[in-house]
């Protein structure tokens, strides 16, 4: 086919003369650029699961999921951390929808208390104040920074690797005490996340972030022990405490260490490249897409500067949402481009 084109320009060539270069150019352009949009409907193609990997997952789960299926590749959902949420209202007079929370101080193993109690900080009553006050338009979404469940210094941030010597290769063994330790405090979540439950509050829930990093205790002895990890979550929330309402996202991008689609329903990324890098990460958007198959929609989970939405689009990056990382939204974005992006007609946010 493409030897049939060849020769037909060249024919047209000889017949409309060397003058008529720069129409020829412009037609044999214009058929690469065809043969590249199709070529680029062709990667972004999705074969989504419809299906939640919750086993009859509760209706306000399956419901949320379904928004954010019909949003994916069309529109990008606007999202914060709680700490800097409202900043956003009074640079843009718009909210984001996406709010996200972290269940750090409810760790029963707290550094930051004398007595290493956990304690609650008011996220879960924040969470649950902000999904009723949007009439569940406003999407709610949890991580957990960790505290390890023993070992550290008091005043240290022991979900840090280089802050505990806690073994999570022990903790994912039945019989050990870090193992007894590691459901005791999977206990203590499932308890605030059933306060969730109990409002019908849906919730993106991102354990485990950023395991591939090792910075962290849980991705510090390798993928095999904090994909054993994630799957006991799994078991302990869905089966022994009966937790319907979460949806599962796995937020680091290494081909190994990610559990199966049959154990995600989103896959996310946290970027970082640097205050006012607002370049789109595609090739990590890509990487993403394979590594699922093209099974499951792609999220930026964290960022730190938010790319430029046009630029994503332009690239086939269709990323899910964004979620801007507390201060950083300042620090790393400035208030014309955080306008800019509130104010784009593909941006999902709140009046």
């Amino acid at each position: 086919m493409k030897s049939k084109k060849l020769l037909l320009l060249t024919t047209l060539m000889a017949l409309l003369g060397a003058s008529q270069q720069s129409l020829i150019d412009k037609l044999f352009n214009k058929l690469r650029s065809i043969g590249q949009s199709n070529y680029n409907k062709h990667e972004n193609f999705f074969n989504l699961h419809s299906e939640l990997t919750t086993y009859k997952a509760s209706p306000e789960a399956q419901k949320l999921f379904q928004r954010l299926q019909s949003n994916f590749q069309n529109h990008v959902i606007t999202g914060n951390t709680d700490g800097s949420f409202e900043k956003i209202h009074d640079i843009t007079g718009k909210h984001p929808i996406v709010q996200a929370f972290d269940f750090q101080n409810y760790s029963p193993h707290n550094p930051w208390h004398d007595d290493w109690s956990s304690w609650d900080d008011g996220s879960v009553q924040h969470a649950i104040d902000y999904y009723h006050k949007t009439n569940g338009n406003g999407i709610v979404t949890f991580h957990w920074h960790w505290f390890s469940p023993k070992g550290g210094n008091l005043k240290s941030s022991t979900f840090y690797t280089s802050n505990t010597d806690f073994d999570v290769s022990k903790g994912v063994q039945q019989g050990t005490d870090e193992y007894n330790l590691i459901l005791r405090d999977l206990d203590q979540i499932a308890g605030q996340l059933k306060r969730l439950q109990a409002e019908n509050i849906p919730i993106l829930w991102r354990p485990l972030h950023e395991a591939g990093g090792k910075w962290f205790w849980w991705g510090a002895k390798g993928p095999d022990a904090a994909k054993k990890l994630y799957d006991i979550m799994r078991d302990r929330f869905i089966n022994h405490h009966g937790l319907d309402n979460l949806i599962w996202v796995w937020s680091t991008p290494e081909w190994d260490w990610y559990p199966g689609n049959d154990r995600v329903d989103i896959i996310g990324y946290d970027s970082y490249p640097g205050s006012r890098n607002y370049g789109c990460p595609k090739d990590m958007w890509y990487q993403l897409r394979s590594i699922t198959n093209a099974q499951k929609m792609i999220t930026l989970s964290e960022n730190g500067p938010i790319p430029k939405i046009d630029d994503c689009w332009q690239q086939g990056a269709t990323w899910l949402y964004f979620l801007t990382w507390n201060d950083l939204l300042q620090q790393q974005n400035d208030d014309q481009h955080i306008r800019d992006i509130y104010n784009n007609q593909r941006a999902v946010t709140q009046q």
